[in-house]
């Protein structure tokens, strides 16, 4: 396992445990987490460390998602990562699933930016792996 996936999984894994400072001790300090426009609350940008807190607050406390990295795609200092969301409403109770194609650039052992698509296609794209 690459050194990038490894940082990635522990990403993921902390998320998953609910560990907020394991998921703020995976990104850089300058990062930037950008969800995709197709979101129900509409596209949203979050930066620096405060910004993944808050991502992190949003996903976990308004409905209980969970990731689950699926495959891995690497060129140089990026990483194209599919991820199975899912999880249940806090309200709503509702179940749901979403599949996200996360695009990671790593500096230094850490994300420094973090893109998320709906489809695969755009991430490679975003990354400059589709051709």
């Amino acid at each position: 396992m690459s050194e990038n996936e490894q940082i990635v999984r522990r990403l993921i894994d902390a998320f998953n445990r609910g560990d907020v400072e394991g998921v703020v001790a995976a990104f850089a300090e300058d990062c930037e987490l950008d969800e995709p426009p197709e979101m129900p609350d509409g596209p949203r940008g979050y930066r620096g460390r405060d910004g993944i807190r808050e991502w992190m607050s949003n996903l976990r406390e308004t409905a209980a998602v969970r990731f689950e990295p699926r495959s891995f795609r690497f060129s140089g200092d990026l990483v194209v990562s599919e991820w199975a969301a899912s999880g249940r409403g806090r309200a709503s109770e509702v179940p749901f699933e979403w599949t996200s194609f996360v695009v990671l650039r790593i500096r230094d052992g850490e994300v420094v930016r973090a893109q998320a698509f709906l489809s695969a296609k755009e991430a490679l794209d975003a990354a400059g792996l589709s051709g």
